[in-house]
């Protein structure tokens, strides 16, 4: 676990909740509910990757919450279902989830700071 991570769960589940309602409505105006269910879940992915701090974690959880939501929505009259449907969610999420691990390494590297994980594999 690291850090903070109490927001970050906070964070997750407002993001579960707002996909869930998100998908349940029609958003006014001319922004489609599919833009924004890809927006929630790669912001629920960068959300559990600080969470757990590893991408593999966040991105099983979020195929997860995906599938669970096509497999609710079978049951929906008037919702498209399948993998074409679930792998755009995944592929959204990864790039949350990779944003969230790579971003703290990308900052060391422009500030000249050297990660942890690389100067504990110094001999001594």
């Amino acid at each position: 676990m690291r850090r903070n991570c109490g927001r970050w769960i906070l964070a997750a589940l407002l993001l579960v909740g707002a996909d869930w309602h998100v998908l349940h409505t029609d958003l006014p105006g001319n922004f489609s509910n599919r833009a924004a269910h890809l927006l929630l879940l790669a912001l629920l992915g960068f959300a559990l990757a600080r969470v757990v701090g590893r991408r593999g974690v966040a991105l099983a959880l979020c195929a997860w919450w995906s599938a669970a939501l096509q497999w609710h929505l079978a049951f929906v009259p008037g919702h498209e279902v399948g993998v074409n449907v679930w792998l755009p969610d995944v592929l959204a999420a990864i790039a949350g989830a990779w944003w969230a691990v790579r971003r703290p390494a990308l900052a060391a590297r422009v500030n000249g700071v050297r990660s942890v994980a690389v100067l504990s594999d110094i001999p001594r």
